[in-house]
Formats: C-alpha cells, structure tokens, sequence
C-alpha cells in the first residue's frame, strides 16, 4: 500500500514537488523572521540610527508576511494533493471490491466493509500529511541548517546536527515503540463500534425489545472503553513526543548559545547575529515536530494499509470474459434448474441436484422451512453465486454463457428487505428505469395503490423508506417492478412479518399486475397456493415434492403437513 501510495504522488509530482517546496518554504519563513526579529532587537539596543534599521525592519515583515502566505498556499496544495490521493485510493478500493463475487461481499460483516471504505481510507488519506511531507521536510531544512551553520562554525553546525538526529531518529523510533500494536486495537474498536452502530441501528426497535435497553448501552459502553483506552495511549505517547521534541529543540539552542558565546568574544561573529543565530536554531526544529508525531499515527496507518490489502487480496479473481449466447435471448425466457448443487463453504451442502423447469408465464411457489435452500435458488437463478454443478439456463443456455447486465434487465426481484435510499420518490423510481418520465413513475405508483405519493414525487421517504410502512414498502418496490417491465418476477417473502390485512392488500395487486409474467414466489406462508401451476417444497436442500396444490393436499405428505400446522395455527389465534 505504500508503494502504490508513492505512485499515486508520482502521478502528481508537479503538485508533490511544490507541496513540498511550500512546505519548505514556511520553515524557512519561520526561521528567517524569528532570525531577524533577534537581530533588529539587539541591533536597536545599540541605539543607531532608525535609517541603519529600515533594511532590517523591512526584513522582518517581508518574513512575517511571507511565512503566513506560504504557509497558506502549502495548505492550499497539500490538502490538494491529499484529496487526490483519497480519490485514487478510494475508485481503486471500489473497482477491486466490484470484481468480487457477491458470495465475497455477503461473508464480510457489515462493520468490516464499513470500516475499510471509510475509517481505513481516511487513515491513509493523512500518510502524506502526516508521514510522507515531514520525512521529507524535515531532511531538506536538517540540510539547509546545517550548510548555513557550517558558514559561522564548523563545531556549531555539527552540534547541532547532532540533535537533530536525535530528534529526528530517537524520538520517532521510541514514538513508533510505544504505539506499537495501538493501531492494530484502534481500528479493532473502531470496526467493533461501527458494526454495533450498524446493526443496532437498523433493527433499534427490535434490538431495544429483544435485548434491552440495559444491555444495549452496557454493550456500547464496553466498546467504547475499549477506544477510549487507545486512544488515552494515544495521548500519552504524544505528549511524551511532545514533551522531548520541546526538550531537545530547547537544549540545541542551548548548546548553540554557549558555542556563540566564545565566537562572540573572540570577534567571529558579530554581537547582534547571537540572538538571531539562536532564534534561528531553534526555529528550524519545527520541521521536526510533525516528523516525531507522525510516527505515532504511523501503526495505525500500518494497520489500515495492511487490512485493505488483505481484504482486497482475499477477494476471489474475476471471472474471465463471459462467452456470448449462441442465439440472442428472447424478452421472455424460459428457465431451468439442471441438476445444480451448491454450498457456501465445505462443510455441507445447500443444495443437491435440483431440477426444475419455469416456463414463461408460469407461477412457481417455492416452499420449505429455514435454511432449506429457498433465498439461495433465488441467488443462484439471478446469477449472485455462479452453481457448484449443473446448470441454470434461460432458453437452453447456462446463464453464464449469457451478458449477465442484459440477462438481469429481464428479472425484478423484491425480498422481504427492500431497500429504499434517503433521496425523493421520484429518484428511488427512477433506479428502475431511468429516463422514465414523472407520468410514468404516478402510473406506476397508482396501478400498486400508492397514489397518495403520486403527487409527491420530490418527497424525501427518509433513510430506508422509514416515512413508509412496511406494506408501503413492499408496494413501492412493486411499482419499481412495473417501471422495469421485467417479465421475470422473483419474490421472497413479499407479505413477511406483515398482519393478514397488509399482505392481502399486497397480494391482490400482484395478481392483478402479474399477467402474462413468470412469477417464482418464496414463501413461509402458503397464501393463495391454489393460484401456483407448481409448488416446489424444498427439505435439506433437495426437492421433496413437486406439484399442483390440489396434488399435493391429495399425496398428503409435507405440504398437506404444513398446510394444516398452519390452519391449526390460525385457529388456535383465534
């Protein structure tokens, strides 16, 4: 990471160079005003004439008022630059994470990819500022000083070289020592928090019943301990590098003072350049203050640098180019599971050797209790996870043989989760066909009953439509669904955790929408089953029953089972 990092400042050398030279360029501004500031005082103790001062004078406000300047447009330049950086770092991190497959994406937690596109990156933003600038400014004005001194004395330039070698490699080195490991904690607390935040905060409600408030702030409270704790170390170890950068910067003005002192006397060096050669010296170790600190935030961008090249390099490789279908893919295919088995990882299988046809226009409803397999059909049918064996075809052809972004325009698939950005109505709609116009997106939302949003297309639905209930929710992603005039619809678990009233509403409006659409249905309620021209009931990932409702109330076996715990639920409600 921190070579790519160099290629990114090689891309922009012009403006590192000149970040650089500013950054130069306000040290040595400092100097010169604190310089001349110590010479004009002791030149007016000896009382000249004001004309003997006018050059003096004049050289301490170009000073005062260049290092301001300077010093603005190197902030200017570097934050510039630093912003580029960031942009590269983050399209680079975005482009890698797009290669991945979505089986990737769903293993990591919520707070580990929050954490890497956010806290990680901001990390590394701050390595040129903090490492990379200092390192370099600190050697340039170490050099400038020291052939500046080297013109009054040979002993006194060496001396203090000898500090700032101490500054420079001591104190970073016992810095870097002492924060050994923090980074690693911090961003370890940071993840933990981000993912508590995460998922706390979507589900408050239910998080807050189920678990207790109680217990929510003791868990919060422990987690900030835990950063807390960090980032007193933090603190501790950059007031210890605080406290020795003052120390030594202190002690070679010192030191120079008393190797003056004789020069003084001994008629070397003028009386009025002692001040401004002291001043001088101990000006020029402010190049060396952010060098001592940034190793201090140096395991922490260790850490960020090292987790983003793991999480990237553990991500599976591209596929290679998708081979084009032998024949162009009809509007309205027609779909088959051939003998596919699937599994997440070794331990077992999802799915064993499924079969099962989806002509166009057909109504398949897909049935089984948890963890049978159901989401991941649906997965595997829109191409999410590639099959382990077998295939999945759309008129006669593997799907992945096939354009996979002209393959998807044929799908709409709503979940039980519908995800609805904190933008208006008019741009959540506009996802599904954009270019669509604002009388289109009201016939999309009158056809599914929404009509009261119809004249509110720049309404704000708010974060994950929480201005919208729930089967309000599920009626917007169906208007999506209309918009996109998909004629492949995939539902999973549409009417879920919704009172009879709400899914009936919702389950009339498909039926009167469906048409002549093929429709696959994943459900845990067997609603409107007498309505499917094939339920598929799936046990321990396989296929278990296949058939009508009426054949399969008439075989007596799962489905009958289910159909009637299920009325014997209602019943006993009632």
């Amino acid at each position: 990471m921190t070579g790519r990092l160099i290629t990114y400042l090689k891309v922009h050398k012009g403006k590192s160079l000149l970040a650089i030279l500013l950054a130069c360029g306000t040290v040595l501004a400092g100097m010169g005003l604190m310089g001349f500031s110590g010479h004009l005082i002791s030149r007016a103790a000896e009382r000249p004439m004001l004309v003997d001062l006018f050059m003096i004078t004049a050289a301490v406000r170009f000073f005062g008022i260049s290092r301001a300047v300077v010093r603005y447009f190197e902030r200017l330049v570097s934050h510039d630059l630093t912003f580029r950086i960031l942009l590269h770092i983050r399209t680079s991190f975005y482009r890698q994470l797009n290669r991945f497959s979505h089986k990737w994406m769903m293993s990591k937690k919520p707070g580990e990819l929050l954490t890497a596109m956010i806290s990680d990156i901001e990390s590394l933003q701050n390595a040129y500022l903090r490492i990379i600038a200092p390192v370099i400014v600190s050697f340039l004005i170490c050099c400038i000083t020291f052939v500046l001194l080297l013109l009054f004395d040979g002993w006194l330039a060496f001396a203090v070289l000898l500090f700032f070698l101490l500054n420079g490699l001591l104190v970073p080195f016992l810095a870097l020592k002492r924060a050994r490991g923090g980074g690693v904690k911090e961003r370890r607390a940071r993840g933990k928090m981000k993912g508590f935040l995460v998922e706390k905060i979507q589900g408050m409600h239910d998080a807050l019943w189920l678990e207790g408030r109680e217990r929510l702030i003791h868990q919060m409270e422990t987690i900030q301990e835990q950063l807390d704790e960090v980032q007193r170390h933090h603190a501790n170890s950059s007031g210890m590098v605080e406290g020795l950068n003052q120390l030594l910067a202190n002690l070679a003005a010192l030191v120079a003072l008393l190797l003056i002192i004789p020069l003084v006397l001994g008629g070397q060096i003028q009386a009025t350049m002692l001040a401004a050669l002291v001043l001088g010296v101990l000006s020029s170790f402010e190049a060396l203050q952010a060098l001592s600190s940034a190793f201090v935030h140096y395991d922490g961008f260790r850490a960020s640098a090292n987790s983003l090249h793991q999480l990237t390099k553990a991500g599976e490789p591209p596929a290679g180019p998708k081979q084009p279908a032998v024949k162009p893919l009809g509007d309205h295919p027609h779909l088959a599971f051939r003998q596919v088995s699937f599994s997440y990882d070794t331990t077992r299988q999802t799915l064993r050797d499924v079969s099962f046809e989806l002509p166009p226009g057909s109504r398949t409803a897909i049935l089984g209790p948890t963890g049978s397999g159901k989401t991941t059909l649906l997965n595997l049918l829109t191409g999410l996870w590639p099959a382990g064996s077998g295939q999945v075809c759309a008129d006669g052809h593997s799907i992945d043989e096939l354009d996979m972004t002209s393959y998807r325009e044929l799908l709409a698939v709503l979940s039980q989760d519908t995800f609805i950005f904190n933008r208006t109505v008019r741009e959540n709609l506009l996802m599904a066909r954009p270019g669509a116009s604002d009388g289109e997106l009201e016939d999309a939302l009158n056809e599914v009953g929404l009509s009261f949003l119809a004249g509110k297309l720049d309404w704000s639905v708010g974060s994950q439509g929480m201005k919208l209930s729930g089967g309000e929710r599920q009626l917007f992603a169906m208007a999506r669904a209309l918009l996109k005039r998909s004629r492949i619809w995939l539902f999973d678990e549409l009417s879920a955790n919704m009172d009879v009233a709400t899914e009936r509403k919702i389950l009339d409006t498909l039926w009167s929408k469906l048409h002549d659409r093929t429709l696959v249905m994943i459900s845990h309620r067997l609603v409107d089953m007498d309505r499917m021209d094939q339920i598929l009931v799936l046990r321990d990932g396989k296929v278990a029953e296949r058939g009508s409702h009426q054949t399969l109330l008439e075989s007596n076996e799962h489905y009958a089972r289910m159909l009637q715990h299920q009325m014997q639920l209602i019943q006993d409600k009632v």
